[in-house]
C-alpha cells in the first residue's frame, strides 16, 4: 500500500467512520432497499465490527457449526430481509479491518438468485443467515457483481491528486 493511500484510509477512518448504535437505538426498515449486503463468509474473520455499527442489528454470527473447519468461530452474515441498504457494514469492513468482505448486490439480483421477495418491512418471523457461499463469496456466482467501498469514488478531484491517485 502506497503512502498516500495510507493517510487517506487513516483520515477516512477518523472522519467518516459513524457512532456505534446501541440495540435500543437501531433503527427499524421503512422501505426496500436498492442495494442488500453480504459478506464473503471466507474472507471474513469475525471481528465484530460489522455488526456493531448496523443501524438496525441485521447481521449475526453464523451458527457454530455451519461452515466446517471454523467450529465456533464462524464468520458473520447480513439477514438480508431486514437490511437496508445504507452501506455502513461495507465502509466499516473496508476501512476498520482491511477485509472488504462486504458487498452491496442490487435487490433485484438477490430476489432472482434466491427466489424471494425483499419488501419495505420486516419479515414476520426473522430467518438466521446463511452463508451463502456459493453465491456471494470468491469465485460464487454473483461475488464479480457486488459493490465494495465508495469512498474512493467520493474524494474530490483536488484531494484525489493531492493524495497521488490522479
Amino acid at each position: 500500500m502506497s503512502e498516500s493511500e495510507e493517510q487517506l484510509r487513516r483520515r477516512l477512518k477518523e472522519e467518516r467512520i459513524p457512532e456505534a448504535l446501541w440495540p435500543e437505538e437501531w433503527e427499524a426498515k421503512k422501505k426496500r432497499p436498492r442495494e442488500i449486503a453480504f459478506i464473503d463468509v471466507n474472507l471474513c474473520f469475525p471481528c465484530g465490527k460489522c455488526p456493531e455499527f448496523c443501524p438496525v442489528g441485521c447481521i449475526e454470527h453464523l451458527r457454530p457449526g455451519t461452515l466446517e473447519g471454523r467450529g465456533d468461530n464462524q464468520p458473520v452474515q447480513v439477514r438480508f430481509q431486514e437490511c437496508i441498504g445504507c452501506y455502513i457494514c461495507v465502509e466499516v469492513c473496508a476501512l476498520l479491518t482491511d477485509y472488504d468482505a462486504v458487498r452491496m448486490y442490487p435487490v433485484d439480483l438477490v430476489e432472482e438468485a434466491l427466489g424471494v421477495e425483499v419488501t419495505d418491512g420486516l419479515p414476520e418471523t426473522p430467518e438466521p443467515p446463511e452463508p451463502w457461499e456459493d453465491l456471494f463469496s470468491e469465485g460464487g456466482a454473483y461475488r464479480h457483481l457486488g459493490k465494495g467501498s465508495r469512498l474512493l469514488e467520493r474524494i474530490g478531484k483536488e484531494e484525489r491528486k493531492r493524495l497521488g491517485f490522479d
